[in-house]
């Protein structure tokens, strides 16, 4: 017959639901008894006087070695531009340029739209320079009191690159765009 050692024979005697004397289990594995010593614990002497007479330590800050990119405060950006469009079906709002060593995050859309024939708008893009493939379709609203009336509210995340230029782009069927107003928000980060 096999003797298990001391741990396993705890293990399989839990699992059992056994009840083993410790003594018993010790002499069988044949190890002493654990019987340990209770420790005994210094008291806390320190005091309001102690603590008082501690010298007081002072750190320098070092410079961050980093250079913060995204900080809103430092780099908000917000413009609003308009225009009055006699064509039919087409209006275009142009942003200004993103200067050189910046590149511009649009956070947020936000326009009014007024076409002479009501229901004649079609679709709204959100475009880079000239008419490129869209960066986006923006999502519209019609005005229940004013048939004629369109608004845009969009977040968006679209990275332009110096030298680019954002541009709005209304499309109405066979009616001219009176009126194109919008607001673009978010950030010119500085490039290292």
């Amino acid at each position: 017959m096999r003797t298990l050692p001391a741990s396993r024979a705890v293990c399989l005697a839990s699992l059992l639901g056994a009840i083993v004397a410790p003594a018993a289990l010790a002499q069988r594995a044949e190890l002493p008894p654990i019987n340990p010593a209770p420790v005994a614990r210094a008291p806390l002497a320190r005091t309001a006087a102690s603590l008082a007479a501690t010298p007081a330590v002072t750190t320098t800050p070092k410079a961050a070695l980093v250079q913060v990119i995204d900080d809103d405060a430092h780099g908000a950006y917000k413009e609003g531009v308009f225009t009055s469009c006699s064509v039919a079906g087409v209006c275009t709002v142009t942003f200004s340029a993103v200067p050189a060593g910046h590149r511009r995050i649009v956070e947020h859309l936000s326009c009014s739209v007024y076409a002479a024939t009501p229901g004649a708008l079609r679709y709204v893009a959100f475009l880079a320079n000239s008419f490129t493939a869209p960066r986006d379709w923006l999502p519209y609203t019609r005005s229940a009191a004013d048939a004629g009336q369109y608004f845009i509210n969009s977040p968006a995340l679209f990275p332009f690159e110096a030298g680019e230029s954002p541009l709005i782009y209304a499309y109405a069927d066979a009616a001219a765009i009176q009126d194109l107003t919008c607001t673009a928000t978010g950030r010119d980060v500085v490039l290292p």
